[in-house]
């Protein structure tokens, strides 16, 4: 009774499962990085697959593939990672995405070769039973934290617009950690007390209930997914549509920021916030942000960073800082961070640094292909 009533959970699970995947596929104009995505709903389809097809089936047929299926908790860490970091536009690095899959593809290599005859000592201490488990959760919970880091830094510095994507992703990376962690315990705890505690297959049931709630996000945001509103509504709710900043407070923000960025240069700050720089204007993060997006198309984020490149890009192509690194013009310009500077400068420029630097020691000071003025 425990076996049938957990498969017809999961089955419905799996069918809502390829669904929405198939929904996703369709879509041409879906975010950058959803396909990320679609792959992290795949192998949650093939986790609820093993687990609803017949065990001694499975062992009597697919022996190699069934056991590698313990492994795939090994790939969800890894794909929500690079779904945020993508949607962020934070995709270069990574250039070699499969480089994150190498402890899945390490697993099951040696599962492959331990069948062919090959064994290896530290195969026992690092991917089976309760030691495999704990490094299964330690690779979850890296890449579930350091997605969660992009979705707090991105959501508090994106317009009301974006905020409620971001607010939604980290949603899902939270879920995401949680539900995929019992699935490794359960995956082990299961194999290790076969064939006991029968009953706990129904834990695999929050597989089926994560799936229904990102189906219902779909349907209840599907702006969010880069789809079109379900039920015909095509026209855009117009951003800061219920604002009361009033035009000539919105000038009022938008002249004393220029005059601040241009005489004090406080975006050399690297702890500058978008709640500080509100303070300075003597306005909130809100009405901050509202002028950024509707008069500059930027988000707080984004509008920092090109000033912090355009400083940067100045102190490269200027002889006076030719003697110094590019580690400490970054900083002087007001990056905390060697590799955001470089992300940074390359996503704006469409040069490195250190390709920038040659240039205009070659050729003479070159302005940044984009700043902002």
């Amino acid at each position: 009774m425990v076996l049938y009533g957990s498969m017809l959970l999961l089955l419905l699970g799996g069918i809502q499962g390829l669904l929405l995947g198939l929904l996703l596929m369709r879509r041409k104009a879906r975010p950058r990085g959803y396909v990320f995505l679609i792959l992290y709903l795949a192998v949650m389809l093939a986790q609820i697959g093993f687990k609803i097809l017949d065990k001694w089936w499975l062992m009597q047929h697919l022996l190699i593939t069934y056991n590698i299926s313990y492994k795939l908790p090994l790939l969800y860490g890894p794909l929500a990672w690079l779904f945020v970091r993508y949607l962020a536009g934070e995709d270069h690095p990574p250039k070699l995405p499969a480089l994150h899959f190498l402890p899945f593809l390490g697993g099951a290599l040696c599962i492959w070769l331990g069948f062919a005859g090959y064994w290896f000592p530290w195969y026992e201490w690092l991917y089976k039973g309760w030691p495999g488990m704990f490094w299964q959760l330690v690779v979850i919970a890296a890449y579930h934290y350091s997605a969660h880091q992009i979705c707090v830094r991105y959501g508090a510095n994106e317009g009301a617009g974006q905020q409620l994507l971001w607010t939604w992703v980290r949603r899902f990376v939270e879920l995401s950690w949680v539900v995929t962690s019992v699935v490794s315990f359960l995956l082990t705890l299961l194999h290790e007390t076969y064939p006991r505690l029968a009953v706990l297959r129904f834990g695999f049931v929050l597989l089926t209930l994560f799936i229904y709630w990102v189906s219902y996000w779909v349907m209840r945001a599907p702006r969010l997914f880069g789809m079109d509103d379900p039920a015909g509504n095509r026209e855009p709710e117009k951003k800061y549509a219920r604002s009361t900043l009033k035009e000539e407070e919105a000038e009022r923000i938008a002249r004393v920021l220029a005059g601040l960025m241009r005489g004090e240069r406080v975006y050399t700050d690297p702890e500058l916030t978008i709640e500080k720089l509100a303070a300075r204007l003597d306005t909130n993060r809100h009405n901050l942000s509202q002028v950024l997006n509707e008069r500059l198309q930027l988000s707080y984020f984004d509008y920092i960073n090109n000033l912090r490149v355009e400083e940067a890009g100045k102190m490269l192509g200027s002889p006076a800082c030719r003697r110094l690194k590019i580690a400490d013009i970054a900083y002087d310009a007001g990056f905390n961070s060697l590799s955001v500077f470089n992300d940074a400068f390359k996503k704006i420029t469409g040069r490195t640094p250190s390709d920038y630097r040659r240039a205009a020691q070659k050729n003479g000071k070159i302005v940044p292909d984009r700043s902002v003025r």
